[in-house]
């Protein structure tokens, strides 16, 4: 049931929670901008392309950062009503705190499935496009294109598919057309791919040359492609997980197992997807105990700057632990939830304990 006093509260909240959002986005997009003018320059990038490109990357950044939005624009609405009395008040009529922070979930909920949608919709299909355009404008010869099931480079009259990025300068499950025209002249597949002395050298490798009457099989141990392609162009699938929604990264994760590539870091990449509305509900949790807990005596900036606190603390606790998780085995799972419990308990402990 959703009542005066839940739209009134939730007014308060989605209101303050958006406008965080705005602000954020737009400064964060602004430092992209700064960032993305390096750019200028590379093949035929000019300040017209950084500027759109930038443009496309708005609603990353939006997804991105909504989590602290809700934390920060949390702190900021029900402080405003604190602030006014209106918290008393409504305490003063039988709502207690469990009923607010009902009635700030509640008005959420909305608003947190529509940027969901929008992480596991648009913003793929955004980020990929953004990508493949500037690889597009940054060579004209060479082509990187993001899939479900890794990256392809276009060379000349060849095509490299690549799998997986193991560590900056070890790519995995690489396989390579060679074109005459529109005939296949060969196929080439390796199991791994070494950046050595500016060369790939490529490992495992087996090479069929197609003519008009035969196949011929060759191996080799170690291969060197000439590929122009280098580690910069290639980085881009280090942060496919990123660029891809729940089920495409699922399928993802699949396809790498079966080719006997370790997937940790796209299983942390998967869980981390699964746990964002979690997630979001413990910054909630979070912005309301600096409301209800040892915080509600101080003044309006001291509880901004608390929330900015526990949402840096909860960043930098959750990009300490995640690596961690991966270097020394621990399940994926626990890496991803860890910083989740962890804040988690930090938010029942504030609404429980007095001032």
């Amino acid at each position: 049931m959703y009542g005066i006093l839940d739209r009134y509260v939730g007014k308060n909240i989605v209101f303050s929670v958006v406008l965080v959002s705005v602000c954020l986005t737009l400064f964060a997009g602004l430092i992209n901008l700064i960032d993305a003018l390096r750019y200028i320059g590379r093949g035929d990038i000019d300040f017209g392309f950084v500027l759109v490109y930038t443009c496309y990357r708005i609603p990353i950044v939006f997804v991105q950062f909504f989590p602290v939005s809700i934390l920060i624009g949390g702190v900021i609405g029900l402080g405003m009503m604190a602030r006014n009395s209106e918290i008393i008040i409504l305490q003063s009529i039988g709502l207690s705190k469990l009923n607010i922070g009902i009635s700030c979930i509640k008005s959420l909920i909305p608003v947190i499935m529509v940027v969901i949608a929008l992480s596991e919709t648009a913003i793929p299909k955004l980020d990929k496009h953004a990508e493949d355009e500037y690889y597009r404008h940054a060579s004209a010869s060479t082509g990187v294109s993001v899939t479900t099931s890794g990256a392809w480079i276009k060379e000349g009259d060849s095509f490299i598919g690549i799998c997986a990025m193991i560590n900056r300068k070890t790519i995995a499950g690489v396989s390579k057309y060679e074109y005459e025209g529109t005939k296949l002249k060969s196929f080439t597949k390796a199991a791994t791919g070494n950046y050595v002395d500016n060369h790939w050298v490529m490992n495992d490798v087996v090479e069929q040359v197609i003519s008009d009457d035969r196949v011929t099989y060759r191996t080799f141990k170690t291969q060197i492609w000439p590929l122009s392609v280098n580690l910069e162009r290639i980085e881009i699938l280090s942060e496919i997980s990123d660029k891809l929604s729940v089920l495409q990264l699922h399928d993802y994760i699949n396809y790498i197992e079966q080719n006997g590539v370790d997937s940790a870091r796209y299983r942390l990449s998967f869980y981390n997807k699964l746990l964002s509305p979690v997630i979001m509900l413990v910054m909630l949790l979070l912005a309301l105990s600096t409301i209800f807990g040892p915080l509600r005596s101080m003044n309006m900036g001291t509880r901004i700057l608390s929330g900015i606190a526990l949402g840096f603390g909860y960043y930098v606790l959750n990009q300490i632990v995640a690596p961690f998780s991966i270097v020394y085995g621990v399940p994926p799972i626990l890496g991803a939830t860890f910083a989740t419990a962890v804040f988690l308990a930090l938010a029942i402990y504030l609404l429980k304990r007095k001032s």
